[in-house]
């Protein structure tokens, strides 16, 4: 996520203990938090697509998500790894 009319790293401190509850809910294997000179990373990895989709689903991470700073071109979610 990109700064936008808030910084990132706000953005992180408001919504990473409800990230992370929800990751740990559905089984993460690993995740990670990165500082960016303009926005941070948040890496999270699961077993199967169908549990990532789970998490994606889950209402405090779709209010995180939608509550990004710049919600136009701030945010990339990209599957894989």
């Amino acid at each position: 996520m990109l700064d936008g009319e808030s910084s990132a790293s706000d953005w992180r401190r408001t919504f990473s203990d409800a990230l992370l509850k929800a990751a740990i809910i559905d089984r993460a294997v690993r995740w990670s938090w990165r500082t960016l000179e303009r926005g941070v990373v948040f890496e999270i990895a699961f077993r199967t697509e169908a549990i990532r989709d789970e998490f994606c689903a889950q209402p405090s991470v779709r209010t995180a998500l939608d509550a990004v700073p710049d919600p136009r071109h701030g945010l990339t979610i990209t599957p894989g790894g």
